[in-house]
């Protein structure tokens, strides 16, 4: 695309891009990165709302889904606000269910773009013809048994349709049908009057490689009747040739966390991203929600902390000149708002070289060191272990033998306060007084809970969760607020800390209090204590459930 002359708006361009089926895994790497630079998504119903996380927080989302028979949005009109996001100077990723150009609607909307003027490229996606098959565990070929497969829609068994299905009952291999449950038994009908052997294998597969994934086999001539008592509807795959009998390859549902859906929040967007798709990789279905998205940095009582640290506030003098002054972190966003204003105070590390730095839990503690920051003390955190903080708490204080001029401590709502004894309790009643004495306990960020609600309304896609794990004390203090509207009356708990010790049956255990962590339960629906696995990481707890 050739750059816009002196005067003239910049012409976006619009990625095509393949969602796959469901499963967020099965994203490309291309696809990836086209959601991570786009200013407005434009979303099919079939394309996993959940990939949203992969796009920036600011991109604009226009939910276009069509269904079978209810179109929300009329073809022409997707096309047409393709073109005007893109002239408006947009990065626009289209994002389709599947493949874009394998029975959707892919092909349409180039064309309208080449028509346009407008610049375009298409990403291929994983096709559900093929990933739906692999997860429900048929291959579509099989050495032996299919040599090659056909993919068809089955809107419609009518000739009018423009699909040969006499043609295609007398073809080997695989045959596989999309979209074809509305017309299922028509379709099936015209198979076995073209000669298609009433015997043959056959399989409907709902909702592939999603939580709740559906799998009915049976015979060709007995599979409407099947997926009539099943009640499986669209979206769907059928598949019908010797490929879909065999052994056991339903590797899928044999997933320790298969079925689950939790929604997992965490401080950052690194965070939040990386648990979700280690929960993903075991057979959970994650929506990834990151405070980082909607907090809003203090910059005043930040900026009071830098102004401090480096003796420019009317409170230090030359005389508090060799004095520590000790940060006490407890997020990573509190980390994040104090280098933004030590950044645009144009200040760097050197100007703390009298501060000593507290990193409570490992969410500080992690984002300090990607400042290049190593922490003095580490504590533990009262919203995680039990009878630590405090104990750690007035070690710190002891070790730094009164010699600190001012502690100044992260606060934020809902939260519970680090505890102290006599010391500690001390050092507060002084910071009561003048500036630059004792604790002083100011907050550092604020994040709306509201915000936060609709983006997880948004990727929720309608539909529950059994768990909400919140990584830490403050991704659980702002979602509490947030589910207390999302969750309506559901029973869902609540798990606070490292990865949750599920149980035997893939639903977390009595969550009360397990292996040190403390939890917040919004009702019971899961296992009883004595099936919990003590485990709080995942790798250990998904080895316990094997």
């Amino acid at each position: 695309m050739s750059g816009a002359g002196l005067g003239q708006r910049r012409v976006g361009r619009v990625f095509l891009v393949g969602a796959g089926p469901g499963d967020a895994g099965l994203l490309t790497l291309s696809g990836r990165r086209a959601l991570a630079q786009a200013d407005a998504v434009v979303l099919d119903h079939l394309a996993p709302a959940r990939l949203l996380r992969y796009a920036p927080p600011h991109a604009q989302v226009y939910d276009v889904g069509k269904e079978a028979g209810h179109h929300r949005v009329p073809q022409r009109e997707i096309e047409a606000l393709l073109i005007r996001l893109a002239r408006a100077g947009m990065t626009v990723v289209r994002l389709k269910g599947g493949d874009p150009f394998v029975l959707g609607r892919g092909a349409e909307e180039a064309q309208a773009l080449e028509a346009a003027g407008v610049p375009w490229q298409v990403v291929p996606g994983v096709t559900s013809a093929v990933a739906v098959p692999a997860y429900a565990g048929i291959p579509v070929t099989w050495r032996g048994r299919a040599t090659g497969f056909t993919v068809v829609t089955g809107h419609s068994c009518e000739v009018s349709s423009g699909v040969d299905w006499d043609a295609l009952a007398r073809t080997g291999g695989t045959l596989i049908i999309l979209m074809g449950m509305s017309a299922l038994s028509g379709i099936v009908e015209r198979l076995l009057v073209a000669g298609r052997a009433p015997e043959t294998p056959a399989a409907a597969i709902r909702w592939g490689t999603r939580a709740d994934q559906r799998t009915v086999r049976a015979r060709l001539a007995e599979l409407p009747d099947a997926v009539r008592r099943a009640g499986l509807t669209n979206p769907a795959v059928v598949v019908i040739g010797e490929a879909a009998e065999g052994p056991a390859l339903d590797w899928f549902v044999r997933l320790p966390l298969f079925g689950r859906r939790v929604a997992v929040i965490g401080e950052t967007e690194d965070a939040a991203i990386a648990a979700a798709e280690a929960l993903e990789a075991e057979g959970a279905e994650a929506v990834a929600l990151s405070l980082e998205w909607d907090a809003r940095p203090l910059t005043d009582e930040a900026a009071a902390w830098v102004a401090d640290a480096a003796g420019i506030t009317a409170g230090s003098g030359p005389s508090d000149a060799g004095e520590p002054v000790v940060w006490w972190f407890r997020t990573a966003l509190g980390v994040r708002a104090v280098w933004q204003a030590l950044d645009a105070a144009g200040l760097d590390a050197r100007a703390l070289a009298r501060v000593r730095l507290v990193a409570q839990g490992r969410a500080a503690a992690d984002a300090l060191a990607r400042c290049g920051m190593r922490p003095d003390v580490v504590v533990g955190d009262p919203g995680l272990r039990v009878g630590t903080c405090a104990d750690e708490g007035e070690a710190m204080l002891a070790s730094l033998g009164g010699e600190a001029r001012a502690i100044w401590m992260e606060a934020f709502d809902a939260c519970p306060q680090p505890p102290f004894g006599r010391a500690g309790r001390e050092r507060e009643s002084e910071g009561a007084g003048a500036p630059g004495t004792g604790i002083r306990r100011t907050p550092l960020w604020r994040a709306d809970a509201a915000a936060l609600r609709l983006r997880f309304e948004r990727m929720a896609e309608g539909r529950g969760v059994d768990l909400v794990w919140a990584m830490t004390p403050a991704a659980t203090a702002v979602g509490r607020e947030a589910a207390s509207t999302w969750m309506d009356a559901k029973t869902v708990p609540v798990w606070v800390g490292d990865a949750p010790p599920w149980g035997a049956d893939g639903i977390p255990g009595d969550m009360a209090e397990v292996s040190g962590y403390r939890s917040q339960p919004v009702g019971v629906r899961h296992a009883s204590p004595e099936r919990v696995e003590r485990a709080p990481r995942l790798d250990v707890a998904v080895e316990a459930v094997r």
